[in-house]
């Protein structure tokens, strides 16, 4: 639903006379799912881009990321839920499981988050002299 689309149905509830706490409760509605729909479209564009800067340092580092890599390398227990984060579709729901992640590679989550770091490897490498040359031994 696009916010046009928000707006149209909302004047079309005010435009029907409803008693004010009716009017008020479709509104809300309409609202909440205007918004749970934009929230989950957010959520989706950051788990891809999470998802797509996470292949890219599996590619730098010749190592894949996985709920098992990291209870190896860090020692930290984390659902295996987050392989499917990490290689399937599914949202990422937990910053808790960014910020594992993150510490796995070695750099601030909000680069993962955040920034395309294929796109800008060149600039971050020379920034972060060490960021990409994790040693897992």
């Amino acid at each position: 639903m696009t916010f046009d689309e928000l707006e149209s149905k909302t004047i079309g509830i005010k435009k029907r006379g409803l008693n004010i706490l009716v009017e008020n409760e479709l509104i809300a509605r309409v609202r909440k799912e205007y918004y749970d729909a934009q929230i989950e479209k957010q959520i989706q564009h950051l788990s891809d881009r999470f998802r797509k800067n996470v292949r890219f340092l599996n590619r730098i580092h010749k190592e894949a990321c996985s709920a098992q890599k990291i209870k190896e390398f860090m020692g930290v227990e984390i659902d295996n839920s987050i392989n499917k984060t990490l290689y399937e579709d599914k949202g990422i729901y937990s910053l808790k499981q960014a910020y594992i992640v993150a510490e796995f590679f070695g750099l601030p989550a909000e680069l993962l988050l955040f920034n395309d770091l294929e796109v800008n490897y060149e600039h971050l490498s020379k920034e972060y002299s060490n960021l990409f040359k994790q040693n897992r031994g």
